[in-house]
């Protein structure tokens, strides 16, 4: 068995270390950690150095993807809102279309003698008769009420234009389309004037089409 020594010139009374004294020495596990401590540290930094910058861009992105996603739904919520009120603007101004359409024709139809007093439009739920009908929705029904009077004259001359005045306006594409006569009543007005002619009350319903 032979053993090496290795006699260091530089520094006499110590022994020279070996070229694997470093790693296999008294000291080398210290050394060593020092080592992997200082590789892990450098690897970490360059991870660091390399990561760092796309998680930001990546948390950057995220955040603004979450402000276009919530000002998509704020958009679409003021559409849903604008169109909601577009539709609500279309119906009403059809209504008043048609309501413009139905007051011209009853001017132009009424004679000189009736006089026009109350043109309304009411809207009332029927209560259902039958069970089947219960379980439908329930649906309303619309009815355009004409009030007017007229001097009570002998003869039939008040029955004669109040009969050519509905026939008139149930001619007229504007009402025919959508309503149709209910029931008319001729009664004498309830306060009459002090002076000139009694008069009639005349009431005319009519009923809105069922599709």
């Amino acid at each position: 068995m032979k053993t090496t020594f290795v006699i260091d010139l530089l520094r006499p009374g110590q022994i020279a270390h070996g070229r694997y004294e470093w790693f296999v020495g008294p000291g080398a596990p210290r050394r060593l950690l020092k080592v992997f401590a200082v590789g892990v540290t450098v690897l970490a930094l360059v991870l660091a150095g390399g990561l760092a910058p796309r998680y930001w861009r990546h948390s950057a992105d995220l955040r603004r993807i979450a402000r276009l996603e919530q000002e998509i739904a704020t958009t679409t919520a003021d559409m849903a809102a604008l169109r909601g009120q577009l539709a609500s603007m279309s119906a009403e101004a059809r209504r008043q279309v048609r309501w413009t359409e139905l007051l011209a024709t009853l001017s132009r139809e009424a004679p000189a003698a009736l006089k026009l007093h109350r043109v309304s439009l009411r809207r009332a739920v029927a209560k259902p008769q039958t069970q089947a009908q219960q379980q439908l929705p329930a649906s309303p029904e619309v009815t355009l009420q004409i009030e007017a009077v007229t001097p009570q004259i002998a003869g039939s001359p008040p029955l004669l234009e109040i009969a050519s005045f509905m026939a008139g306006v149930m001619r007229d594409p504007a009402v025919s389309r959508r309503f149709q006569l209910e029931r008319w009543e001729i009664k004498p007005q309830a306060e009459q004037a002090q002076e000139g002619p009694p008069l009639l009350h005349v009431e005319i319903t009519l009923s809105e089409r069922r599709s």
